[in-house]
């Protein structure tokens, strides 16, 4: 099996699945996974998956999403040899056609998801399915070389914060990825407890990145950061510092003007 087949295919055993790939179908076609959940011998859940990733490529990208769509269903899904697989007991129970699909842009993700169930298909996408498994993967050693490689990926490559950052830093994202990847570890309260940990020089620099004007800055400090107790100490310290600034202006221009003849003569 191709290594999104096999990581989908371990996905439906872990929800409790049995499955049933690399079967031929009666026109020697690949049928997919046939997955079935059941309950007193008898299939409580069927449903027919057909796997189809491109890293590079999207359904998106046609400019007929309906031809498309329903082209890719047909061959899939509509084959007249994809119940030749399908064990006898089957035969009354209906089948759910479910397609995994790499990732889709979020501008037509609704759009994609509706022409698909209009033909009865449900879509789910490949990245959901490896975040699952990411999620559920232990320390236990895996003889899948598909899994152990996802394993070794998670437990000794994404746990090293560094290269972590190395990666979200390299030419894999986008501008608009790591500004979403920012914002949503923001959103996670244990993410912002670490600031307090940070010191003011890099809060200085994260600030100075962003990119706020100085009325967005200042509302930003009056409205969601300090309150009633802490405003006036700091507008305090603002007016302390302001004073310290023009006190320390005043004598540079002393020192300025106070330059001895000498100096002159001498350049």
């Amino acid at each position: 099996m191709s290594a999104e087949k096999e990581i989908v295919n371990y996905w439906y055993n872990k929800k409790g699945f049995f499955t049933v790939n690399n079967i031929k179908t009666g026109n020697n076609r690949d049928g997919g996974i046939l997955a079935l959940k059941l309950k007193d011998g008898k299939a409580e859940e069927v449903s027919h998956v057909e796997v189809s990733c491109s890293i590079t490529g999207s359904i998106s990208e046609t400019t007929s999403l309906g031809k498309s769509v329903g082209r890719i269903v047909d061959e899939k899904f509509n084959d007249s040899g994809i119940r030749h697989f399908a064990p006898a007991f089957l035969a009354e129970s209906k089948i759910k056609n479910i397609i995994v699909v790499g990732s889709i842009p979020k501008s037509r993700k609704g759009e994609i998801i509706s022409e698909f169930a209009k033909r009865e298909v449900s879509v789910i996408e490949i990245e959901d399915v490896l975040y699952d498994v990411f999620e559920q993967l232990d320390t236990q050693y895996y003889k899948n070389d598909i899994l152990r490689a996802l394993q070794l990926t998670k437990f000794l490559l994404l746990s090293e914060p560094a290269k972590l950052a190395k990666m979200l830093a390299n030419d894999c994202f986008t501008s608009n990825s790591r500004k979403e990847f920012l914002s949503s570890i923001l959103d996670k309260s244990e993410i912002v407890r670490e600031f307090k940990k940070t010191n003011v020089e890099r809060l200085g620099m994260i600030l100075k990145s962003s990119g706020l004007k100085p009325k967005e800055l200042a509302g930003m400090i009056e409205n969601d950061i300090l309150n009633k107790k802490t405003r006036k100490p700091f507008l305090d310290s603002l007016m302390q510092q302001e004073k310290s600034r023009k006190t320390a202006n005043i004598q540079k221009k002393a020192r300025k003007t106070n330059v001895p003849l000498g100096k002159f003569l001498n350049e």
